[in-house]
């Protein structure tokens, strides 16, 4: 049990006029079976047998039997004051207040999670109730109970201080809701667009932390769930251990765990799964004090196992060390929460919420690393997809690509009507080449004669590396005579263009064969016309360009 103790001001117009301030607090635990009645809780703080704080806040772990508590209240003035008590955590079971002074009982209030939601639950802040103090001495007894961490944050406000403190966790909670479903909103978007299963579990990872925060914070129990006292009391801890069991599935896939380590991702998925049926069976039996000391116990140990596993995979993938900071960001926040809801370092908003804060610059880290690897799967599926396309030698289209887009253009020439031309080249003894020189000599020219032809095409004519030393290009809207106008021109530019090795001057020479599509020919078809042509031309003496039948040469104003 935590408690913390705030004086306040009373609310006269400013807030800071004559104060009402918590003179003392007492507290003792019930120790049998049997609950105390008020009368008997009271006479027990009058005998004194009772333990008084040594400092502003108290913390008694988790327990079954309940703690009473007595605050002294003075209001300085002459009037009535009105106060918002803050009185406990949205997932206390069991909240009795009653508020007494010596003409004897003002007013009582009962509430809780163990029945259902009331308007004494504000979602983010927990159980309230608003009194009237009257002037003089007066005494708030608190009866507290619960089989999950007794978590009382105990303050007196005024109106102001009220509407500056919901406004602050609203606010705050706000932005760490949105950051987190925006991060799961894009991770999910990145999973359905380029199916990187990482990008998924990081998603699933997150909700069910924002599914746990919006449970222990109440927001579930005050508008989802209101009539269902069941998921109140139990949705916090299975989420608990999903989301330790998500985060381990993650953590197994990020590290590639399931690839290097099969039989250690065997392990993790066997622990995962006794995680669960554990907290089923528990929740079954109606143990739920036990399933609440599970729950953090497997949540705690799940968080270590993760960072160990970050130790121990350091070297085998270039992100652990960012994941590494990461999940000990996690950790740190997750102590911080745990040892103010014991109560061992100070309660207040920032530390009770030190692991949503944690899981913010978690999420933050691992969404930066999620992305850049997902940068890279892009990249080297780029690269793949460019390395299919493209001869890795000349850059040119390899044979695949130059179908693919010659087939197009085909279905654009039966669109506008208009003409095409095939033109196939190959490189004169390149065999000498290669005998005289070297192989890599022979890749340099075949570099050499692919800048050449990238140099002399339009910009939507297509280039391609046949096979060897052949190459093709595809002339879209360009008849038989621009098309011969053009080969001669390229001919002559190769022969005019030696290719130059350290101090040789490397004379090269290429003979081609041109097809174009009169009627309703094939890409098939242009290059087996194509291949014959260029048969020929090698026929007949090399280094010379054999065109379409002259017959069949269209006339055009049009040079190409």
């Amino acid at each position: 049990m935590t408690v913390y103790c705030q004086n306040t001001f009373a609310a006269t117009g400013h807030h800071n006029s004559t104060p009402t301030l918590l003179t003392g607090a007492a507290y003792f635990h019930e120790d049998g079976t049997t609950p105390l009645s008020f009368a008997q809780a009271e006479q027990r703080f009058r005998s004194g047998d009772v333990h008084y704080p040594s400092q502003d806040f108290m913390s008694f772990g988790i327990h079954k039997h309940a703690t009473w508590i007595k605050l002294d209240v003075q209001n300085h003035t002459q009037i009535a004051q009105y106060r918002r008590l803050n009185a406990a955590q949205p997932w206390v079971d069991d909240l009795a207040i009653y508020l007494v002074n010596d003409q004897g009982m003002i007013q009582t209030w009962h509430s809780g999670d163990h029945q259902v939601a009331d308007s004494h639950l504000l979602p983010g802040i927990g159980f309230v109730f608003d009194m009237e103090l009257p002037p003089g001495q007066s005494e708030i007894f608190i009866r507290g109970q619960s089989l999950d961490p007794l978590t009382l944050p105990i303050a007196l406000l005024d109106a102001y201080q009220s509407r500056v403190l919901d406004a602050q966790i609203h606010v705050t909670s706000g932005i760490l809701y949105g950051i987190l479903l925006a991060l799961v909103g894009m991770n999910l978007v990145l999973y359905l667009s380029i199916k990187q299963l990482d990008a998924l579990l990081y998603s699933l990872y997150i909700s069910c932390f924002i599914i746990v925060n919006i449970s222990y914070n109440g927001y579930g129990f005050a508008w989802l769930y209101p009539h269902s006292v069941f998921i109140e009391n139990h949705l916090t801890l299975i989420m608990m251990i999903f989301h330790g069991v998500s985060g381990l599935v993650f953590v197994s896939n990020f590290l590639r765990i399931h690839q290097h380590s099969p039989k250690l991702n065997l392990a993790l998925l066997i622990y995962g799964g006794l995680g669960i049926l554990t907290m089923v069976a528990l929740i079954s039996l109606n143990m739920h004090l036990w399933a609440t000391k599970f729950a953090f116990k497997f949540l705690s140990l799940t968080t270590m196992l993760m960072i160990l596993l970050g130790v121990l995979n350091l070297n085998k993938t270039k992100d652990t060390l960012y994941f590494l900071i990461a999940v000990i960001c996690s950790m740190l926040g997750l102590l911080i929460t745990t040892l103010s809801v014991w109560g061992i370092i100070p309660y207040n908003y920032y530390s009770y919420n030190g692991a949503v804060f944690g899981v913010v610059f978690e999420a933050t880290i691992l969404a930066v690393i999620v992305a850049y690897r997902l940068k890279d799967f892009e990249q080297q599926r780029i690269t793949a997809e460019y390395l299919s396309s493209y001869d890795p030698l000349t850059n040119l289209f390899n044979r695949r690509s130059f179908m693919a887009a010659g087939h197009q253009c085909i279905q654009q020439s039966n669109r506008t009507k208009k003409t095409l031309s095939f033109v196939m080249m190959d490189i004169d003894h390149f065999k000498q080449i290669n005998d005289t020189y070297g192989h890599h000599v022979g890749d340099l020219a075949l570099s050499h004669i692919a800048e050449l032809l990238k140099r002399h095409t339009r910009e939507n004519d297509i280039i391609a590396r046949w096979g060897g030393e052949e190459m093709v290009i595809l002339l879209p809207d360009t008849n038989a005579e621009q098309a011969l106008a053009y080969t001669e021109h390229l001919r002559a530019a190769i022969a005019a263009t030696p290719f130059r090795h350290e101090a040789l001057d490397i004379q090269i020479t290429a003979s081609f064969g041109i097809a174009t599509r009169i009627n309703t020919e094939t890409l098939e078809t242009l290059y087996r016309l194509a291949d014959k042509r260029l048969y020929r031309a090698k026929q007949q003496g090399r280094n010379r360009v054999e065109p379409q039948d002259r017959h069949l040469i269209v006339t055009t104003q049009e040079p190409y």
